[in-house]
C-alpha cells in the first residue's frame, strides 16, 4: 500500500516558468523548466519512482517561497527523514531546497491549506542593487510607506476581488478574506549592505484565505503609486466598492512575489511543520 509524504521547500524562481509543468510544443514550448519538474526528477532519482507531486497552489513564473508544501505518494516507505532531505537535495538544482520532508495521514492534502502568507517586496534606493535585482521590484523614487500602511488595511476582511484578478483565471468565486496587511520598511538584510545610504525595503505582507491569480501583484501595483503619492490610501476602497477593474495599478513584476508560509487546520497539520 502507498505511504504519503509532504515536503516543505523553498525557491527562487527566476530560472522557471512557475511550479506547473507546462505542455507547449515546438515554438509554443516554454524554455525554462517548471518547479515541479525538477521536484518530480529529484524524487524519480532518490526512489526510482515517477510520482504525482501536488502543491498547496501554483505559483506563477518568476515567483518564489520560503515555505511552499507539496505531497505525494510512494510505494515504497523511506526510513530516515534527514537522509530522505538531504538525498533530494543532492539532486535539486541549487534554487531549489527541500527543507523538511516526513509522512503524513493518507488523507492529507497540501492543496487544503486554510490561509497562506505572501510578501511582496519593494527595493527603494538609487541603484538596482545585483544582490536583489531577480528577488525585489526596484523602485528608484521613495516609497511612503506609511500611506501604504494605510491603503493595505482597506484590503483586510471579507471582499471580491474581482478587479485585481488576472485575465484567464479559472475559479468558482473570487470573493477571498485577508485576514491580516501591513506594510513596513526595514534595512537590507545583508552583511555590508544594510548601511548603504538611501537603500532600503519595503515588506508588504498578507495572510488569507487564499490569491487569485495576479492578485497580490496588481495590489502591489497600485500600492506603488499610492507610496509614490500618485493617489491616496483610500483608492484601494474606492476599487473594491466599485470593481472598477480601470483603477487598478500596473500590474508588478514577478519577481518581488513571495510565498512565505502556509498553514493547515490543526489535526491535518503535519507533525514536522508543526
Amino acid at each position: 500500500m502507498p505511504s504519503k509524504y509532504a515536503i516543505q521547500f523553498a525557491f527562487e524562481g527566476t530560472d522557471y516558468c512557475g511550479w506547473q509543468k507546462q505542455n507547449g510544443v515546438g515554438k509554443h514550448a516554454n524554455p525554462k523548466p517548471s518547479i515541479e519538474e525538477k521536484v518530480v526528477d529529484a524524487i524519480a532519482g532518490v526512489c526510482g519512482e515517477v510520482v504525482t507531486v501536488v502543491a498547496s497552489g501554483r505559483t506563477d513564473a518568476g515567483v518564489h517561497s520560503n515555505g511552499q508544501v507539496a505531497h505525494f505518494e510512494l510505494s515504497s516507505p523511506r526510513e530516515s527523514d534527514e537522509h530522505f532531505v538531504d538525498a533530494l537535495n543532492a539532486r535539486l538544482p541549487g534554487s531549489i531546497r527541500v527543507l523538511r520532508a516526513g509522512r503524513v495521514a493518507d488523507s492529507f492534502k497540501a492543496q487544503r491549506a486554510v490561509k497562506k502568507q505572501y510578501s511582496y517586496y519593494f527595493q527603494q534606493g538609487p541603484a538596482n542593487l545585483p544582490h536583489l535585482r531577480d528577488t525585489t521590484m526596484w523602485n528608484r523614487r521613495s516609497l511612503d510607506v506609511r500611506l501604504m500602511d494605510e491603503a493595505v488595511q482597506h484590503l483586510v476582511g471579507k471582499h471580491d476581488f474581482l478587479p485585481f484578478c488576472g485575465a484567464g483565471a479559472k475559479v468558482k468565486s473570487t470573493v477571498r478574506e485577508i485576514f491580516e496587511a501591513s506594510a513596513t520598511e526595514a534595512p537590507i538584510p545583508l552583511p555590508g549592505l544594510s548601511n548603504l545610504p538611501g537603500q532600503s525595503l519595503i515588506c508588504v505582507r498578507f495572510v488569507g484565505s487564499g490569491f487569485l491569480k495576479h492578485m497580490i501583484r496588481s495590489i502591489a501595483g497600485t500600492l506603488k503609486q499610492i507610496g509614490e503619492e500618485m493617489r491616496p490610501p483610500e483608492e484601494i476602497a474606492t476599487i473594491l466598492k466599485t470593481q472598477d477593474k480601470s483603477r487598478v495599478g500596473p500590474t508588478a513584476p514577478a519577481s518581488g512575489l513571495w510565498l512565505d508560509r502556509v498553514w493547515y487546520d490543526d489535526g491535518e497539520t503535519p507533525d514536522f511543520l508543526k
